[in-house]
């Protein structure tokens, strides 16, 4: 075996080489733990992430349960699209104007939502309001649940990657700087006895 697979092989399984120093063995054996620890990994990733998304979509249900989707009707004109710079306008989707909308079997609400830049006195806005008929942000929707549990799983891995790595190579730095240290001591005593020679 060549290339890098061959050479990830070699430094993973030593064999019954008589040149491998209890320091090589180590080294592989600790490597061996990295790449197992890497598949054990796997599951637990996925299991963060079913956990994570499970999570997500019971905060999702609590919200569409205190939430509710109401029609706002604009009482100003929204800002119109401000020039940014030369020939580019803002990339500001929406603008904060005070409207009106009813909640709770028709009592009246006032306040400030959110609407496209240019929208005219009097035009309507879905607006997402709590029990109390403030508005309030959008209840989290399945797509954002499954984002969320797909990028906590994919996170727990490389929390776990990284660790092993950095273990490893910490590890590998430890036993490089012993086997050097061993080499120049060993070399100190050949120089001497040659000297004597």
């Amino acid at each position: 075996m060549t290339g890098p697979i061959g050479r990830f092989w070699r430094r993973l399984h030593i064999g019954r080489n008589p040149l491998a120093r209890t320091s090589d063995r180590v080294e592989a054996a600790l490597l061996l733990v990295v790449v197992l620890g890497l598949l054990v990994a796997v599951p637990l990733a996925l299991f963060t992430g079913s956990r994570t998304y499970g999570g997500q979509l019971a905060v999702s249900e609590q919200q569409r349960t205190s939430r509710h989707l109401v029609t706002a009707t604009l009482l100003e004109d929204a800002p119109a699209p401000v020039p940014a710079t030369e020939g580019a306008f803002s990339t500001s989707s929406t603008a904060g104007v005070h409207a009106t909308w009813t909640y709770n079997g028709g009592e009246p609400k006032t306040g400030i939502v959110a609407a496209d830049p240019g929208a005219t006195a009097g035009s309507t806005v879905p607006v997402w309001i709590n029990e109390a008929g403030d508005p309030a942000p959008a209840p989290i929707s399945s797509t954002d649940a499954a984002t969320t549990g797909v990028l906590a799983g994919i996170f727990a891995w490389l929390v776990a990657a990284l660790v092993l790595t950095a273990t490893y190579w910490i590890t590998r730095f430890v036993l490089d700087r012993r086997r050097a240290a061993r080499w120049e001591a060993e070399w100190a005593t050949l120089g001497d006895r040659w000297a004597r020679s």
